[in-house]
Parts: structure tokens; C-alpha cells; sequence
């Protein structure tokens, strides 16, 4: 009988006691910070577009949690890696931390008492105009096929508008492009090509795809220096 409670005991405290397996962690704006300034993972502001013009942080990807398409675009930011959320006092980063536990990112950090809390500690924040979503282009995947199918080399690079490290991959991408006039570049935004995003299984962006003779023959996901993607092109 001792056994069984002993074997109870250290049940209860593997299952309860164990913080590391904690998947949403509330930080303050320090620490928050710190992790941060290691410049790994992705920076998500759930405020309005006009909060985040205001004053947001330095690399913050703006999704407005108030939005009808927000969980849309939960579902193309990369779920492998940290998750640094903030809004303005910390409720709507609260709730968004636990959509994104259900839809199954691994590690959500949470800012408490959000942009007002960073602020009053001293760091530093950038003001933006806000920008108008530009018209998005539809491919359709015979539309995608033929061109698969017409180019020996095709570069298909699935990205939004709202990405940030999308918005820092498209130079480089648009340099391989000039360079390397026999590659087809192919630029695809993921929220108005929601078909081709699933066809593909998209699970992040920005994502990236070589195709040789229509053969997928290399896939990544999130930024990518331009020397892999030229070794991988060749």
C-alpha cells in the first residue's frame, strides 16, 4: 500500500509540478525583453492597426485580434517556434495566447500589462503609418500547374502582407530573381490563395519551395539566406 501512494505521489507531482512541458508563460516586462533581444522567435502586437501605428515594438507583426480573419492568420505563423504576444494592457494577449495553445503552437510568451507595461520600463518602441492592404492576386492551382509544368525551375515563395519576416525576405528573393533569369519566381499570398496554402500544406510563412520540372525538390519554412536558397536552386 505505501508503494502505491508513493508511486501516487510522484505521479501527481511529475504531472503538476513540471513547468518546463508549460506552454503559454506571462512575463514581465524584463524578462520579456531579454528573451526578446536573443532575436529568436516571432513578435505578434494583437492591437487594432491604428494602436499599433501609434507605437509597437521594434519587428512586431501586427494581427489584430478584434479581426474576422484573425485565427485565419494564426494558422500560417510558424507554431515551431517562440511566440512573444503583447497587446495594450495584457487581455487581448492573454485570450490570443490561449487560441494559440489550441491550435497548437508549442511556446507562447505573454507580455503582462502589455505596451503600457514596456513602456514604463524604458524600452524602446517605433511608430509606423499604417499601411493599406494592397490587392491581393489569385492563382488557381491549374493555373499554379502550368506554370510548374513551363519552367524547368520555379521558386515559389507563399508570404502576406502583415509578415514581417516576410516583408524582410522579399528583397532577397527579388535579387534572386534578377539574378537568375532562368528560375521562374513565384510570389503567392497566403491569405488569398487559402486553396493552394492547404493543397500544399503550408504550416508557415514565410515558406519557400523549389520545383524542378515540377518535382518539389526543396522545402523551408520562416527567413533563409540567400546562398542556401542559390545552393538548393543549382
Amino acid at each position: 500500500m505505501k508503494k502505491i501512494l508513493y508511486l501516487l505521489n510522484i505521479a501527481l507531482f511529475v504531472s503538476c509540478g513540471d513547468t518546463n512541458s508549460q506552454i503559454i508563460e506571462n512575463l514581465k516586462a524584463e524578462k520579456f525583453h531579454q528573451l526578446i533581444e536573443k532575436g529568436d522567435g516571432i513578435i505578434i502586437d494583437v492591437r487594432t492597426a491604428q494602436e499599433f501605428s501609434s507605437g509597437h515594438i521594434i519587428d512586431a507583426t501586427n494581427i489584430d485580434y478584434y479581426a474576422n480573419d484573425f485565427i485565419d492568420k494564426l494558422n500560417i505563423v510558424r507554431k515551431d517556434v517562440a511566440i512573444y504576444v503583447y497587446c495594450r494592457s495584457g487581455g487581448r494577449s492573454s485570450s490570443a495566447a490561449n487560441k494559440m495553445e489550441k491550435l497548437g503552437f508549442t511556446k507562447v510568451y505573454n507580455l503582462l500589462g502589455g505596451i503600457g507595461s514596456w513602456d514604463s520600463a524604458g524600452y524602446k518602441t517605433i511608430k509606423s503609418k499604417e499601411i493599406k492592404a494592397l490587392k491581393r492576386s489569385k492563382l488557381t492551382e491549374t493555373q499554379l500547374n502550368e506554370i510548374l509544368n513551363n519552367n524547368k525551375t520555379v521558386l515559389v515563395n507563399f508570404s502576406t502582407q502583415w509578415c514581417v519576416p516576410c516583408k524582410k525576405m522579399k528583397p532577397l528573393i527579388e535579387e534572386i530573381q534578377r539574378e537568375n533569369p532562368n528560375v521562374k519566381v513565384l510570389f503567392i499570398d497566403a491569405d488569398a490563395n487559402k486553396e493552394l496554402v492547404k493543397r500544399y500544406e503550408i504550416k508557415g510563412v514565410p515558406s519557400f519551395i523549389i520545383f524542378k520540372n515540377a518535382n518539389e525538390e526543396f522545402r523551408h519554412i520562416g527567413m533563409i539566406s540567400k546562398e542556401e536558397l542559390i545552393t538548393q536552386i543549382n
